[in-house]
């Protein structure tokens, strides 16, 4: 297998490089812009789609019907454009070598109401209809980071990171901030799945995604409580509208781990006395096994997954519903290296340049591992007027179970030491009114909303954290105002939580419970103005709070898989953040890209601090950690800017600044990303025979080693070694060197696009301080990714 994945790997690299050798000029970097327009008083459209069928992406108009495609190729496409309540259109567009291509505005009629049938889709951006930092993947950008975790995905966006725990968990940090400090919305619903931990990377198949938002900053008013880093939106793609099956199957291969990754979807739809009832069924399959580091392989890293989702929408008229499911089933290994016996082993572990056991490749998985499964059912409803707006119930329930195997058993041979069930239930009632205009040509836009969430914990075996209760409601206003250049934008939140633990006294065998309940209003303001046609500003001030979790609260245990001691604080009080951020973004026909700057002051700032003497139980010493609270600053600059020293070739480079500090200790605070820099350079070329859009990239990443730390310093105590600040210093910077080559060509009828990447070209030891693992091993070593993505369609038509 290994063997062959080597062959096909050097032959694709081969016949990629004669490609190359022929092509022609080309570049994939226009930007596609226009308007969606009423035909009525030529009002904007707002949130409006427009889809380019021959791309499968699309994109959502803002306040004022303007909307922009980025990075597409030179050529012929077709644009749907589509509105509830208005008659869909479509327009053939060419797209040529210029940066912007501004010539796909068009108006929509109103729809007859007389029509017997009308099938509308009902598909709007979360993100777009709030005036707030973000950046996105989508497209060509997504595909380039499938076969990867959601957090993994996400790092290649300016002030994103990941927080790991080896080499198969990663989650998703925004500006520093991570686990319960961002939501996560996966398909509309919000996602609950023991996210305090921060080895519990979210349950989210990347493959259901057409587009990756993230909204950077303060992000409560509409989201809820918890959003004070942000939010990220993974979003699938429109339902079909057009009669006939379709689908995509998308394959990915690695040299490291032997990755292999399968991912398949299935949609249609219907007519006649069905139309407007579509599907849409999908399934990924992923194995992998021991990664190997550039010296050596890390024991038990192997990885399996097994996803399936079903989708049903039935749109008709000025109403439509939609049924959802899904279920993510993951089984990760962890390293054994980092599980040690005694304190004497786990200083040596720390001390020692490489794990003392050095195996050989294989695919098994044992102990110590997760095995998590995530189940998702989501009910929505809408009902749209012409004057009284959208009205938009969804109901969700959640359920995510959570086993974690420790090295040795203590609970028994078959049973986890670890078990966690959350069933989560949410309902969301937002009503969008209708747009307002105004005498000075001027519009109003805004919505009201209500979200209401039930959560119960049930735990066995070794005690963690305790069963428990909780409860929350919100309620919001986010009001738009759009004129001439100016774009205002406020909205203001109420929230309520209620959270009840329960505990079992080991004396008297009698239960009893400590409950807590919250309350806080918070708001935000932001303002765009548009300086010139290519010249943006945006500022936004907000404020978000964040109610202690059971987590926070009341930990207690063994943690296995981080293979650590929490310990919880009951008297922890709600974290409060204040928030600003100002953004300049110019699009020009070189020069495009954006400079932010954000702070965020957090008061009662909850973090796990290292204790300097690790805890000794029954299994073996523990780096040992306890929840406390300061206040801290977070602040810094992320920039990307893409040049086009050619029409062929672009330079981008993107970079993350990033300042925290603890006020409260005059210090600095643990694992908080370090600055980073990542910078490539590409090449388009045109149709060479049956390949188009041939590319090729070159990337190198400088990540600086994390000075803005607390100092490591050990004494001995009693012949005790004690740690202060952490149990390791920070690691030197590194710099990784990657490259892609990328094309399309037809397979009969149908497109296939096939990209082959590497990453830690030159196979480089290093370490990062993100990744929880650090103190006893070295990151993955070079890996080679061959990537295939192929949609069909089996007797589709308009």
């Amino acid at each position: 297998m290994r063997n062959f994945w080597r062959i096909s790997l050097v032959s694709g690299l081969f016949v990629s490089v004669v490609s190359l050798s022929l092509a022609q000029s080309i570049t994939c970097t226009t930007k596609l812009s226009g308007k969606i327009l009423g035909t009525e008083n030529r009002e904007p459209l707002i949130g409006a789609t427009v889809y380019v069928r021959e791309l499968s992406t699309g994109a959502v108009a803002d306040s004022s019907g303007f909307f922009q495609i980025d990075r597409v190729c030179p050529g012929k496409y077709t644009l749907v454009y589509q509105f509830v309540g208005y008659k869909t259109r479509e327009l053939l567009v060419r797209v040529t070598k210029d940066s912007v291509v501004t010539g796909a505005s068009v108006q929509l009629a109103p729809e007859n109401q007389t029509l017997q049938e009308v099938i509308v889709t009902e598909h709007r951006s979360e993100a777009q209809q709030l005036l707030q930092t973000q950046v996105s993947l989508s497209g060509a950008a997504l595909d380039q980071t499938r076969g990867q975790s959601l957090g993994e995905s996400l790092k290649s966006l300016a002030g994103l990171y990941s927080i790991q725990t080896g080499p198969s968990i990663s989650k998703p940090v925004i500006h520093g901030l991570y686990s319960n400090r961002i939501i996560i919305l996966n398909n509309g619903i919000r996602q609950e799945d023991q996210q305090w931990g921060t080895e519990h990377a979210p349950q989210v198949d990347q493959f259901l995604a057409a587009r990756l938002t993230v909204i950077k900053g303060a992000a409560s008013i509409r989201y809820g409580s918890d959003a004070i880093g942000g939010v990220i939106l993974v979003e699938p793609k429109p339902m079909p509208t057009q009669v006939g099956i379709g689908g995509e199957v998308n394959v990915v291969g690695g040299t490291n781990g032997g990755l292999g990754v399968a991912s398949g979807m299935l949609e249609g739809a219907f007519d006649k006395k069905l139309a407007g009832l579509s599907w849409r069924l999908q399934g990924t399959v992923k194995r992998s096994g021991y990664v190997r580091t550039p010296n050596y392989y890390l024991e038990n890293t192997s990885y399996h997954e097994n996803n399936f989702s079903g989708d049903l929408h039935y749109d008709h008229r000025n109403w439509g519903t939609e049924v959802f499911y899904s279920q993510f089933d993951t089984k990760v290994g962890l390293f054994t290296g980092a599980q040690v016996g005694s304190l004497a082993d786990l200083y040596a572990a720390i001390s020692s340049p490489q794990p003392l056991v050095q195996p050989g490749f294989s695919y098994a998985l044992d102990r110590p591992y997760q095995d998590v499964q995530h189940d998702l059912l989501k009910v929505r409803a809408y009902i749209h007027g012409a004057k009284g707006g959208t009205l938009t119930a969804t109901f969700a329930r959640q359920q995510n179970t959570r086993r974690e195997y420790d090295y040795v058993s203590f609970s028994g041979a078959l049973n986890p030491e670890l078990y966690l069930k959350l069933v989560t239930h949410t309902t969301d009632l937002v009503w969008e009114h209708a747009p307002i205009k105004t005498k000075t040509a001027g519009q109003w836009s805004g919505s009201l909303g209500f979200n209401g969430i039930t959560q119960g914990n049930v735990r066995q075996y070794l005690f963690l954290i305790p069963n428990f209760r909780n409860y929350g409601a919100g309620l919001f206003a986010i009001e738009r105002y759009a004129v001439g250049p100016w774009t205002v934008e406020g909205g203001l939140r109420y929230d309520y939580r209620w959270l009840r633990a329960y505990f079992l006294d080991e004396a008297t065998k009698q239960t009893y419970s400590e409950t807590h309940n919250w309350q806080n209003a918070n708001g935000s303001l932001g303002v765009a103005y548009q300086l010139r046609p290519d010249l943006t500003l945006t500022a936004n001030l907000s404020t978000a709070w964040r109610a202690p979790n059971v987590a926070d609260l009341y930990s207690n245990g063994l943690h296995q898989s981080a293979v650590a001691y929490e310990r919880g604080n009951p008297n922890l009080q709600p974290e409060q953040a204040y928030n600003g951020n100002l953004v300049l973004a110019y699009a020009g026909k070189r020069l495009s890209g954006e400079i932010g700057i954000y702070n965020n002051l957090i008061n009662n700032y909850i973090y796990l601090k290292p204790d300097s003497v690790p805890i000794i139980r029954q299994r073996g010493a523990f780096p040992s950690y306890t929840y406390t609270q300061v206040q801290a600053t977070f602040r810094g600059i992320d920039a990307t800017l893409n040049y086009k020293l050619t029409d062929q070739l672009t330079l981008t480079t993107k970079n993350s600044l990033l300042y925290a500090y603890n006020h409260t200790d005059h210090g600095y605070l643990v694992f908080i990303p370090p600055n980073r820099s990542d910078n490539s350079l590409r090449y388009d070329w045109s149709r060479v025979g049956k390949l188009a859009n041939l590319y090729v990239s070159l990337t190198g990443l400088y990540v600086a080693r994390q000075n803005r730390a607390p100092a490591v310093t050990t004494r001995q105590e009693n012949g005790q070694i004690i740690f202060t600040g952490d149990f390791l210093a920070p690691p030197p910077a590194y710099f990784l060197l990657g490259a892609e080559l990328g094309f399309m060509t037809q397979v009969g009828r149908q497109s296939m696009n096939v990209s082959l990447s590497g990453s830690n070209l030159a196979n480089v030891a290093y370490r990062d301080y993100l990744n929880r693992f650090r103190y006893f091993a070295d990151e993955p070593g070079r890996n080679i990714l061959l990537k295939i993505k192929l949609p069909f369609s089996v007797g589709k038509h308009s």
